[in-house]
């Protein structure tokens, strides 16, 4: 590891495309991709593109009732729980064909401020 020095979006913006380490003020380590370095934010693995995760959201069903007329009461509904789906590697039903492989991890902005140390991965 080679230290990256002064702290300077100028200094920082020549080595893009290289792989750096960042340590931010609180000890956190982020590795990746420098992508770019420009109006107060450090980029990274801004070539990946999409999101790390998709989170969604499960609403219950609704239940309907029935207006007037006498009989039998409706007993409240359960929730219902989604299912888990497992597959074996080969039987993905949920492939979309070849991707790239990223093993940085997805896009990333820090801001420039946080940064307490910058290092260049030889």
């Amino acid at each position: 590891m080679e230290p990256i020095f002064p702290l300077h979006e100028e200094v920082v913006n020549r080595y893009c495309g290289y792989p750096v380490c960042v340590v931010m003020q609180d000890g956190s380590r982020h590795i990746g991709i420098l992508s770019s370095c420009g109006g107060g934010k450090v980029l990274l693995n801004a070539e990946a593109g999409g999101l790390e995760a998709n989170v969604t959201q499960l609403q219950a069903p609704v239940s309907k009732k029935k207006k007037g007329g006498k009989g039998k009461k409706e007993l409240p509904q359960q929730s219902v729980q989604p299912q888990a789906q497992t597959q074996a590697y080969p039987y993905d039903p949920y492939y979309y064909g070849p991707q790239p492989y990223y093993p940085w991890g997805g896009a990333l902005a820090l801001d420039f401020a946080l940064i307490a140390f910058l290092f260049l991965l030889l």
